[in-house]
């Protein structure tokens, strides 16, 4: 159980120390983008990624005093990232079931990626949205009614007059192509 005292208590210590406050600021702004887009590649829907970002703010800002800052790049975003993925597990826990959400496999397997290296994954990003413009326009609205709002896939089935599985197929079927595109991409450039 988490001691709310001793959380209290950290705040204050890093708030009486303005260089440590000063140091916190200066890592969360340089990483702020990167672990938002961390944060939604686990995440299906907007909302609920800014969610999670919050509260992962608001973690990372309490545990700061727990960080070993060695001044080596990328060492802030891979602790930041390791307890975003616990958040987004939390939030996962308790989310709906009938909400589109990845399978744990998935969620692990993107987490993994933000280790590696923070700079890949953006290089990746970039290759998805090529991808993404390579879809056809029906895929593509597809995958922004299914993501791109607080629809259930219930609901975008019974919007588009389909079955709710007929609609996991499709997104499935998206999903995988889009997975092999941005595998391509990323051998063509050598940046696997």
């Amino acid at each position: 159980m988490v001691d709310k005292f001793a959380l209290v208590e950290q705040e204050e210590k890093l708030e009486d120390n303005p260089l440590r406050y000063e140091r916190f600021v200066s890592l969360f702004a340089r990483i702020h983008d990167n672990l938002f887009s961390y944060i939604f590649s686990l995440l299906p829907h907007w909302s609920d990624a800014e969610d999670v970002f919050q509260q992962t703010s608001l973690i990372l800002w309490r545990k700061f005093g727990e960080f070993r800052d060695t001044d080596k790049d990328g060492e802030f975003l891979t602790w930041a990232c390791r307890v975003a993925f616990f958040e987004v597990k939390n939030f996962r826990r308790t989310a709906g079931r009938d909400r589109l959400t990845f399978d744990n496999d998935l969620v692990e397997r993107l987490a993994e990626q933000c280790e590696i290296s923070p700079q890949r994954t953006s290089r990746r990003r970039d290759f998805l949205m090529d991808c993404i413009a390579k879809l056809t326009e029906k895929q593509r609205e597809l995958l922004t009614l299914a993501y791109g709002n607080e629809s259930s896939i219930r609901q975008l089935a019974e919007q588009m007059n389909r079955s709710p599985q007929t609609v996991y197929n499709r997104l499935n079927m998206i999903r995988r192509s889009l997975f092999e595109c941005v595998e391509e991409a990323a051998r063509q450039s050598g940046t696997e």
